[in-house]
């Protein structure tokens, strides 16, 4: 489909600048569309966004264990929209504020290691650390388990979220062969095999039943998103129809999705975050000095003090734009529609390029250059809303965004306050898009000191 030595992102750089921003090709047996015009983007997700409203998929979507085509990501039509109606009031300003103590918590357990690092003036390797304290954050707000993965790597949630996140040649293989020969999914899917091991998939599986079991009895005060969504009901509205709470099944679904968007993502965007403060010292200066002036050296930090963090807020945009969690989005037609003129049939796949589109200069003018400012106030509203899709646009934008950005911030208020990112390397960063999202071509090791008091 792509050649492997060069990626998708510089394949989607070429067609661009040979083909224009609407470019037709075929993935496998299927054809797309591939857009990266503004006007169009926001026709797909806001203003036509009946006729965009589910996700494309070649292999990948379509060979899917059965319990991960019930999450909010995978659903279509009526279920996405009674499993988005459910699940929103779960990232509220309410619920999220509950999440702060646990994510304090962790957040200064990653400060002790970096610290410990700093003062033996050793290194770190980025995405060992991040993803760790990532795992942490997600199998507490989630899951209700309090983890420590720095402490204990071996740990069976551990290695089986490593292993989730695994993709190795043998899955690749069954990839390519459902897009080539999409007649062989339904047997692949009759011994249930997927994108995912399923070993994985059935640990997770039987860990999240046992916690629903044990919730059915008592909650005990937990805060967690399972505990949330046990509790989430809504009413049938036209057009939604269907259980008024999520089944036990939607419920693991669910919770193994957070699981699945949060750990690649969330390490990834970390690690190029903090690559980016040891590589532009004036920023992380300001971004010091923020903190200092809105929260302090001792106060802990909240959802409400954190939203305070402007600056900061828009250092974390910048490296979203540069490095997006996920390279591209996809859309599909769900009915014949005309798009900026052009008459698109049904079931035709849509392909969004959003590394490319954060990186063009027509949006971004210097786009390689990191600079936050751009992300603040008094430039913003120069920028078009459809070109910075870190997250997505429109309806079917990420569900997570808030908690997310909080997560980040109070990484960064725990870690910036007492410690610095001195240096990084690669010297240069080239990055690869691998298995959707976007890693840097050498590993990142980064070196922290300790601030004077």
């Amino acid at each position: 489909m792509f050649d492997e030595k060069i990626g998708a992102h510089v394949a989607f750089g070429n067609w661009q600048l040979r083909y224009g921003r609407l470019i037709g090709v075929f993935l496998f047996r299927k054809p797309v569309l591939i857009v990266s015009s503004p006007e169009a983007l926001k026709q797909i997700f806001v203003k036509d966004f009946a006729s965009f409203s589910d996700r494309y998929f070649v292999g990948e979507g379509k060979l899917q264990q059965q319990l991960i085509q019930k999450t909010i990501f995978f659903a279509e039509g009526p279920v996405w929209r009674r499993l988005r109606k459910m699940i929103t009031p779960t990232f509220s300003s309410g619920k999220l504020r509950q999440l702060t103590q646990y994510i304090n918590k962790k957040a200064a357990l990653l400060e002790h290691y970096l610290h410990s690092h700093a003062v033996s003036e050793t290194s770190t390797e980025a995405k060992l650390v991040f993803g760790a304290h990532t795992l942490d954050i997600i199998a507490g707000t989630t899951f209700g388990i309090d983890l420590d993965s720095l402490s204990d790597l071996n740990a069976p949630f551990i290695q089986h979220a490593k292993s989730l996140m695994t993709v190795d040649r043998l899955i690749q293989l069954k990839l390519a062969l459902a897009g080539i020969f999409p007649v062989l999914i339904p047997f692949l899917r009759l011994f249930n095999i997927g994108y995912f091991k399923q070993a994985d998939i059935q640990f997770f599986e039987d860990t999240l039943k046992t916690i629903i079991l044990e919730r059915t009895v008592t909650s005990k005060g937990k805060s967690d998103f399972i505990q949330m969504l046990l509790e989430a009901e809504f009413e049938p509205t036209e057009g939604i129809h269907g259980d008024t709470k999520l089944t036990t099944e939607e419920l693991v679904a669910q919770g193994l999705f957070f699981l699945i968007a949060a750990y690649d993502a969330g390490s990834n965007v970390l690690q190029f975050l903090f690559y980016e403060l040891a590589k532009h010292q004036d920023v992380q200066d300001k971004v010091v000095k923020e903190i200092q002036t809105v929260i302090g050296q001792t106060t802990e930090p909240t959802y409400d003090n954190c939203k305070r963090l402007r600056y900061t807020e828009a250092v974390i945009e910048e490296v979203l734009r540069m490095y997006p969690p996920v390279h591209i989005l996809t859309r599909t037609t769900t009915q014949e529609t005309v798009l900026n003129g052009i008459r698109v049939p049904a079931n035709i796949g849509i392909i969004i390029p959003v590394y490319n589109i954060g990186r063009d200069p027509e949006f971004f003018p210097n786009p390689d250059k990191f600079n936050p400012d751009r992300f603040m106030q008094e430039h913003r509203g120069n920028m078009n809303p459809a070109t910075f899709l870190p997250f997505g646009f429109g309806p079917r934008q990420c569900i997570a965004v808030r908690l997310v950005i909080m997560q980040f911030k109070i990484a960064l208020v725990h870690v910036m306050r007492k410690l610095r990112a001195v240096s990084a390397t690669p010297e240069v960063m080239e990055v690869a898009d691998h298995n959707g999202t976007i890693v840097p071509k050498i590993p990142i090791r980064i070196s922290f000191e300790v601030r004077a008091s």
